[in-house]
């Protein structure tokens, strides 16, 4: 009797764009000696050229959802984190994501006579999680310092301010593929 091949399952990708009126938020700031100095042996990703003084900022910001409809009126808690020291995909350029043959060459394709990069995207900047059996979610993601500064300068504003969240979910996975935040209601835009 022939062995039987199971079917690869696709992935199926769904975009979902997220209003979130705020509520409130925390934020912390952080300055310390690079640990990597008092436990070498455990700094796996560590270069000679890494700061010596660490420096993180680590903003909480929280509201209610307001679109789209099927999940408004959830909770969302969004930490965003930053850090001076290697950041990883922080820094990551364009040449980090081209795809590459068996030799480690770039691919290029033909487009209208030219040759264009092929680009492999990272699937986002970072995670959203639902509360197992509450209409709550977390979301979190590392960004540069200037965007956390940048952050906190617009949460100082009396203004309502709103997180524009652009979710995308590929399998079991919600990812974050941009988010904003802003003065005007994304859900209006």
């Amino acid at each position: 009797m022939p062995r039987r091949t199971k079917r690869q399952k696709t992935v199926e990708e769904e975009h979902t764009h997220l209003a979130i009126r705020l509520e409130r938020w925390d934020a912390s700031v952080e300055a310390a000696i690079n640990y990597n100095v008092y436990v070498p042996e455990s700094a796996w990703n560590s270069d000679a050229d890494d700061p010596l003084y660490r420096f993180t900022e680590q903003l909480t910001v929280g509201g209610k959802s307001i679109y789209p409809e099927e999940r408004a009126g959830d909770t969302y808690e969004v930490t965003i984190y930053s850090n001076n020291l290697y950041s990883g995909d922080i820094r990551a350029t364009l040449k980090d994501v081209q795809a590459r043959d068996e030799h480690g060459s770039p691919k290029y394709r033909q487009y209208r006579g030219r040759q264009i990069p092929i680009y492999i995207p990272p699937p986002g900047m970072g995670l959203i999680d639902k509360v197992r059996g509450e209409p709550r979610w977390t979301v979190w993601l590392r960004v540069s310092p200037r965007f956390t500064t940048e952050a906190l300068a617009l949460l100082r504003d009396e203004r309502s301010l709103f997180l524009a969240v652009h979710e995308l979910k590929k399998g079991r996975r919600r990812w974050v593929q941009n988010l904003s935040l802003q003065t005007t209601d994304p859900a209006e835009q």
